[in-house]
């Protein structure tokens, strides 16, 4: 494929953003900078924008904590992906690292609480962890993937991709709807400039 192909391919596909690489906090100040100045330019609620750059600092700070290298002995390499993009009136956050295949049962059975949480049992969860103070090994109360989902209002999909005897690629798909209620209750899409 040419350049000026998949050029023409992320303008079709309405790509805001697309990072693949090392997570570091210099990586993550610069995405959100970036991602900061791009949602200025859309033409989205204040409210959406808003909800997508909160959403979008809980998946950085994800990759960031619990992406794991693909090399043992490059354990200070920890890359993962990133993609953000508009289509049928959602906007579309993307993440993909590498996790320890151990860890998989434990993330999806938490993924599928979540999801099978309405947004009054995903608040009373929240509050829950809170006031238990429940801390993981990472440092984390693992509220991330409840935020994501209280602040969407959409189901988290996610898939995981055994690589290996240890390793597990794990995408997540957050999806944050781009609609508003107009004068009579219907639903009204704002456009995206990209």
């Amino acid at each position: 494929m040419n350049v000026y192909t998949k050029f023409r391919s992320m303008m079709d596909n309405h790509i805001i953003l697309s990072f693949k690489g090392e997570i570091t906090s210099d990586i993550i100040t610069m995405v959100l900078q970036i991602m900061e100045s791009r949602l200025e330019a859309e033409e989205a609620k204040s409210s959406v924008k808003k909800k997508i750059f909160n959403i979008l600092v809980e998946c950085m700070q994800n990759l960031y904590h619990h992406a794991e290298a693909e090399v043992e002995a490059e354990i200070t390499t920890r890359k993962a992906m990133l993609e953000m993009y508009f289509d049928d009136s959602y906007y579309n956050i993307i993440t993909g690292n590498y996790m320890k295949n151990e860890e998989v049962e434990k993330l999806k059975s938490r993924l599928d609480k979540v999801n099978s949480l309405t947004k009054e049992e995903l608040r009373g969860f929240y509050r829950e962890i809170l006031d238990n103070n429940l801390i993981s090994k990472k440092g984390g109360a693992n509220l991330g993937m409840i935020d994501m989902a209280r602040k969407s209002g959409e189901k988290l999909e996610y898939h995981f991709t055994k690589v290996n005897d240890s390793l597990t690629f794990f995408d997540l798909k957050v999806r944050i709807s781009n609609k508003k209620k107009g004068k009579k209750g219907q639903e009204e899409t704002l456009q995206s400039v990209s």
